[in-house]
């Protein structure tokens, strides 16, 4: 009978622990999940937006990759782990040369949290540059 309750606490206490550690992951929260650039003029700059993230989950949060929606959008982001309630930046930038006309793009990032990939937004509008005759 000893024998049967050790065992029966032991299971107990693995049910536990693994309890312990499903609840134990990542999260992340943004500033904002979109940003507008406005009307800007056409140009050779890339225009930047610097989002806010924080981990407001127990274990590190790493960026695995962030995937753009095409090649005129551009992204930075930290490639070390961001430990528990730190703060980080993941930057989206858009090419406005050769560019007319309003925009929306998207930077599809992909993590260790659940879900595992969140999607931002950086849109506006480009006027083209004007050719004096």
């Amino acid at each position: 009978m000893f024998l049967e309750m050790k065992k029966i606490v032991l299971v107990y206490l693995l049910v536990c622990f693994g309890m312990i550690q499903a609840k134990a992951q990542a999260d992340i929260s943004f500033d904002v999940l979109s940003f507008d650039f406005g009307t800007v003029s056409e140009g050779t700059d890339t225009l930047w937006h610097s989002f806010i993230i924080k981990n407001t989950g127990s274990t590190p949060l790493e960026i695995k990759d962030i995937k753009t929606s095409c090649d005129c959008t551009l992204a930075e982001w930290p490639k070390t782990p961001i430990q528990p309630g730190r703060t980080a930046i993941i930057r989206g930038g858009f090419k406005t040369e050769g560019k007319s006309g309003t925009f929306e793009k998207n930077l599809i990032i992909m993590t260790n949290t659940s879900p595992a990939v969140n999607i931002i937004t950086i849109k506006g509008n480009i006027v083209p540059k004007t050719t004096s005759p």
